[in-house]
């Protein structure tokens, strides 16, 4: 393992970090999206929400301020432009997001490549209606929200879309749950693909299905980047698991 891009012997991995986790992307664009998200912090609207996952920690009631929610589910903006980056430079012809919530980080995947969709589920009517009209605020047209239960929407979707380039898993911070989308989407999977997990030291259950993750006959790559985990799945790079401070 190694906490930074000195030491690391895999070209591919040291060329991400170079080029993707330890770049800048100056893009006047993405400032907006950032005092969108501001606008969001400040916004006092209270609705009720739809939660099929594991909840908040913090707040448990299912009336949320939008500004809470805009805090305590949303990545903070050096997240928002890895992903951002993430596109870029892997080029996915698609990008499946489980968890739409406001959308904020739904919007940099978008906006990287305006020509590709990005699928963003989501189980909550009142969050999914906020997230389009934030979408359609930045005149965002590239990104379908699908509403329902991940059980059924992601088998739904994955069957359409016939493979998974890129997924973000950030939906249901639980550890069974989040096993079974990682096994439906990896039937989708393929060399090129990348899976990104949000929230995997949550919690103990998190770090659990984290490490199962890890252990996968079919992952090759894993970094982990406390907050997030990334997954490769290119057969050609030697097995390996990499902490990597972020």
């Amino acid at each position: 393992m190694a906490f930074n891009r000195h030491g690391i012997h895999s070209p591919f991995v040291y060329d991400f970090l170079e080029q993707v986790v330890y770049a800048t992307t100056k893009n006047e664009g993405l400032e907006r999206f950032e005092k969108f998200r501001n606008q969001l912090l400040s916004d006092s609207k209270t609705i009720e929400i739809t939660d099929l996952g594991a909840g908040s920690t913090i707040n448990t009631s299912s009336k949320r301020l939008v500004k809470d929610v805009a805090k305590n589910s949303s990545k903070k903006p050096k997240y928002g432009r890895l992903f951002y980056r993430m596109v870029q430079y892997f080029k996915p012809e698609s990008v499946i997001e489980l968890g739409t919530s406001l959308g904020l980080s739904t919007i940099y995947f978008a906006d990287a490549n305006s020509n590709i969709p990005v699928y963003s589920l989501e189980g909550c009517p009142n969050t999914q209606k906020i997230a389009q009209n934030n979408f359609n605020q930045l005149d965002i047209h590239n990104i379908q929200t699908i509403l329902g239960d991940f059980k059924e929407t992601l088998p739904h979707l994955l069957s359409k879309t016939k493979k998974a380039d890129m997924v973000f898993f950030d939906g249901n911070h639980q550890e069974q749950p989040t096993l079974d989308y990682f096994e439906e989407a990896l039937k989708y999977s393929h060399d090129k693909s990348v899976f990104i997990f949000d929230d995997i030291h949550w919690s103990e259950g998190m770090t659990e299905a984290w490490n199962k993750i890890k252990g996968h006959p079919k992952t090759v790559v894993t970094l982990d980047l406390f907050f997030l985990g990334i997954v490769f799945f290119d057969t050609r790079l030697t097995k390996q698991d990499f902490l990597i401070r972020f």
